[in-house]
């Protein structure tokens, strides 16, 4: 089937160009053809009961939500071209660069880039949290840094990926008993299938940010061992981080959620991280991984690897 047979969504979105997949989805890029412009298309694997909920949960949060520093939604959406197999979609911005995870693994970052990267997250995040929402998966790969085209102009980090997101009030989007989320990321109480609230998305950007400085992933292994590791130690934060940030990224990774800044705080710290940084690149040694104990490992804890 050629580009041009491919069937346009809502009779004007035209996807052409497959640009990312995941567990529950695929990213197409697209054509609007109605105002000439490129978009993102994201189409859910199924229209199931579970796929559905996904879909409006999605749906519903980026609904809410206006923000540069968020990757946002233009319209959505189910296609019914086959009557059997009706598939949700979103039809989200198209934004130009590359996401966190990869840029990590393609060089350094210099202390600046970290703490731009922070001030970004971090003022999206308290708006999200001001407005009700609750990530709940905050990770590299769900952090965009996307190019403006110019050179007077820095990358800025944007988030994406709504699909687990929650009510600060509201229900767990999984009730079932399974701890939802990815395991690397998780929060102390998201490991132990407690309640997301925004100082769960606190940890997960204290842990995503320690990984900025060291390129080491601070909890590996498999989904159970990675999850119940946080439980049993806080992560190493290395002493030797420039500024603050030892201190900034030990108190946004506390067990206790109720010691943890909120994104207020952390804002307006991490502001000043830009302001006093040199633009050199993060020298910290990489930091060890708790030891695992397999012994205590259950095999029924639910948690998702994705």
């Amino acid at each position: 089937m050629t580009e041009h047979e491919i069937p346009a969504l809502l009779g004007r979105y035209r996807p052409h160009t497959l640009i990312g997949r995941g567990g529950e989805a695929r990213v197409f890029r697209a054509t609007d053809e109605i105002l000439d412009r490129e978009v993102a298309i994201k189409v859910y694997r199924a229209g199931g009961e579970e796929e559905m909920q996904q879909y409006r949960r999605e749906q519903g949060a980026l609904a809410r939500l206006s923000h540069h520093g968020i990757v946002s939604l233009i319209d959505a959406g189910i296609d019914y071209s086959s009557l059997d197999d009706p598939r949700p979609f979103l039809v989200m911005e198209l934004v130009s660069g590359t996401d966190l995870q990869t840029a990590i693994a393609q060089r350094p970052l210099t202390v600046r880039e970290i703490a731009e990267i922070a001030y970004d997250v971090s003022e999206a995040l308290e708006y999200v949290h001001a407005n009700g929402v609750v990530h709940r998966d905050i990770k590299p790969s769900n952090i965009m840094l996307v190019s403006y085209g110019t050179t007077s102009f820095r990358a800025r980090a944007r988030i994406t990926d709504f699909g687990i997101a929650s009510g600060i009030a509201g229900p767990e989007p999984d009730e079932s008993g399974a701890t939802t989320g990815t395991a690397a990321y998780l929060s102390p109480e998201q490991a132990s299938r407690e309640h997301a609230t925004p100082a769960s998305d606190v940890y997960s950007l204290g842990l995503v940010l320690l990984e900025c400085f060291t390129r080491t992933v601070t909890f590996p292994g498999t989904a159970v061992e990675s999850a119940l590791a946080r439980l049993r130690a806080d992560p190493p934060i290395p002493s030797g981080l420039p500024g603050d940030w030892t201190a900034l990224l030990t108190a946004m990774t506390a067990r206790d959620p109720a010691t943890r800044p909120d994104f207020a705080a952390l804002t307006a710290a991490f502001r000043d991280a830009v302001i006093s940084s040199e633009p050199v690149p993060a020298s910290a040694a990489p930091a060890t991984s708790p030891i695992i104990e397999p012994e205590v490992v259950q095999a029924d804890s639910g948690v998702s690897a994705e």
